[in-house]
């Protein structure tokens, strides 16, 4: 994992772009605390008024497991997740990130400010005194001013469901690399920043937010705006379509993969919008396409009997189910050689899912993945999948 942080002092100024006022309220420049705030009705949307405060920086490992431990107290009971940092750890980030996507979490940005506390803002010391004395607290939800900046984006694009409210900001700058991410063996600065764009597609976002985000130099910050937002698919609003993005494996074998997702509407009434990866990549040692399918069940589809099949053309294959991580589904098979050449042909890549559940009847879906610019792949060892 590697290590790229971003360090702002919680008096500073931050140096937004837009031309936007001062923001007005400063995030928690301190270690990440976790606490289930508990507010008004409708506090933190329509018929919630429970939510995961997530206040402070990605600091190191030990965010993941307050965060665990925060989850472990639940006791089963589903509620968002409400950033206001500033950033850190990007590789934490990332991690969270997972585990939200894991979980199916919905998550948003605002201040949770706990009940009791006298100060102006809950960054204060005696605000966090009062969070880390108890899991549960009753606190007010303020969305004005308040930030999910550098790192906590990546946290913020893992949720399945993701919500920013028209006065707080997502701010995205280029990482700061440290010393240690700087030594040899370390992934490069490109490899970094082609793996950071391999998860927010992953995530069913739009990878050109990573390349927005380099463009400007830390410590300034450019705040996304509502049109920015859609653009990048931050929010989930509606379907989305990946274009086809080219990845290679940092190590190891450096395979080189044509990744897409689709973001679409599931669950029994329409209203979970959840996402589905392809890659496509060579098999190893033999001529053949190895296709990998990962998709994101939604409430009505979790322990339901799948079978998946997946065409290009008259091309039909029937893909196996593979050994799932994170929550999610995964299956695999291999096809012909020259199977991104027949899906370019046909103008799209077809995958049917049948779901065939103990006491109702089955029921069918296709999720339609355009080839419109799988050309790039001919330029890649996909051109024929040959064996060496």
């Amino acid at each position: 994992m590697w290590t790229i942080r971003l360090v702002l002092d919680a008096t500073a100024a931050m140096a937004f772009t837009l031309g936007s006022p001062a923001p007005l309220a400063q995030p928690n420049a301190e270690p990440m605390l976790f606490f289930v705030a508990k507010g008004e009705r409708n506090a933190c949307g329509p018929g919630c008024s429970e939510w995961i405060a997530a206040e402070g920086m990605f600091e190191g490992p030990q965010v993941e497991q307050r965060f665990r431990d925060l989850l472990a107290t639940l006791q089963g009971r589903n509620l968002p997740i409400v950033f206001n940092s500033l950033g850190g750890i990007i590789g934490e980030a990332l991690v969270l990130g997972r585990i939200l996507r894991e979980r199916r979490m919905t998550a948003s940005v605002g201040e949770s400010y706990p009940e009791g506390c006298k100060a102006r803002i809950a960054a204060d010391a005696s605000c966090r005194q009062i969070m880390a004395s108890n899991r549960e607290l009753k606190a007010q939800l303020r969305t004005a001013g308040a930030v999910c900046s550098s790192a906590c984006v990546y946290a913020l694009l893992g949720a399945s469901e993701r919500h920013v409210p028209a006065d707080a900001r997502i701010g995205i700058h280029a990482a700061t690399p440290t010393a240690q991410s700087s030594q040899p063996g370390w992934l490069t600065v490109e490899q970094m920043h082609n793996n950071r764009k391999r998860y927010i597609l992953e995530m069913g976002a739009n990878p050109d937010l990573q390349d927005a985000a380099i463009k400007t130099p830390a410590p300034g910050v450019h705040v996304l705006s509502r049109e920015e937002l859609v653009r990048y698919r931050v929010e989930t609003s509606a379907p989305y379509e990946s274009d086809w993005m080219q990845y290679q494996e940092p190590r190891g074998p450096m395979r080189s993969y044509i990744l897409k997702a689709v973001t679409s509407a599931r669950g029994a009434d329409g209203t979970e919008l959840r996402t589905t990866n392809l890659r496509l990549t060579c098999a190893e040692r033999r001529p053949a396409t190895s296709i990998e399918y990962q998709r994101e069940p939604a409430s009505n589809e979790i322990e339901v009997s799948t079978s998946i099949r997946i065409a290009a053309g008259s091309d039909v294959k029937t893909l196996q189910r593979t050994t799932p991580t994170r929550g999610d589904d995964r299956y695999q098979t291999l096809a012909d050689p020259r199977f991104v050449q027949k899906a370019i042909a046909a103008g799209g890549i077809v995958v049917t899912e049948t779901f065939s559940p103990r006491n109702a009847r089955p029921w069918t879906r296709q999720i339609r993945f355009s080839s419109a610019g799988l050309e790039q792949a001919l330029r890649t060892p996909l051109k024929h999948c040959s064996a060496p």
